[in-house]
């Protein structure tokens, strides 16, 4: 599995995605099921290594373990591993180990590149339904 592949569970029931670009302006797309993450205790690793992460980014501002992924509470959370590039969330420094709250809409950027977060339900995005 590349980085730059539609990587999840489809057709997508209920879930999240990670949307953007990295510099090169290649599209990245990361997709998480519910389901998936309602199974992942700690949560689903992104990162660079492909055998310590469950989804990989190839970028080399992305540490080999970047950040998680997870439910809590049926909210989607994120926690940097402590890389050394940092995760932000809406420009701000995620720190080490502390878990957040992430909602749609909002933006994560994770080494170098930058993603912004969707939620779905029935394959479309939450805000898709509003219009």
């Amino acid at each position: 599995m590349t980085s730059h592949d539609e990587i999840g569970i489809e057709p997508l029931a209920a879930g999240w995605r990670l949307e953007g670009s990295d510099e090169a302006g290649r599209e990245i797309r990361l997709v998480f099921s519910d389901e998936e993450l309602s199974r992942a205790y700690l949560g689903l690793t992104i990162g660079r290594h492909p055998k310590l992460c469950e989804r990989v980014l190839e970028d080399s501002s992305i540490s080999r373990r970047h950040l998680r992924i997870g439910l809590r509470n049926g909210e989607l959370i994120a926690e940097d591993v402590n890389s050394l590039n940092s995760t932000l969330l809406d420009g701000q420094a995620l720190a080490p180990f502390q878990a957040v709250v992430l909602r749609d809409g909002q933006t994560l950027t994770v080494g170098r590149i930058l993603l912004r977060i969707c939620q779905v339900r029935g394959n479309r995005a939450v805000r898709d339904e509003a219009t």
